[in-house]
């Protein structure tokens, strides 16, 4: 994420749902700088305008009322970042055309240790070993 004009490794977490967001949040705050929005409707304004340039998106489209193929396509038209996707077990369908294009594909359920796993290979920090 670019602040004040320093490239920052941060994370942008797009998740509507407040508990898995607030425990996503947790487990990545202590390696990187994590900017975390309720959903789609918040996160396209923003990285449309610049404000945010995350290094890494997740986004969660299972309880996402704005998450439409199409909208996801439009964010992954405007991300210079890798996407890491989540999605239900049930919407898995609706997003498969996706699933070449991301930089990463999880199926929930699934547990907040294996979007924290995924992130650091696709981010490393300065303190992860090889």
């Amino acid at each position: 994420m670019t602040v004040g004009g320093e490239q920052q490794q941060a994370v942008l977490l797009i998740e509507a749902e407040w508990r898995a967001r607030t425990l996503i949040l947790a487990e990545l705050e202590g390696s990187y700088e994590v900017v975390a929005l309720p959903g789609l409707r918040f996160a396209l304004p923003a990285l449309t305008s610049g404000v945010v340039r995350p290094a890494l998106v997740i986004l969660d489209v299972t309880q996402e009322p704005d998450a439409q193929l199409q909208q996801v396509e439009q964010l992954l038209r405007l991300l210079e970042a890798p996407l890491l996707l989540l999605v239900g077990v049930y919407s898995a369908g609706t997003f498969a055309a996706l699933r070449g294009r991301v930089a990463a594909w999880l199926t929930r359920p699934l547990r907040v240790g294996e979007v924290v796993a995924r992130v650091r290979r696709l981010l490393p920090t300065t303190t992860d070993g090889p």
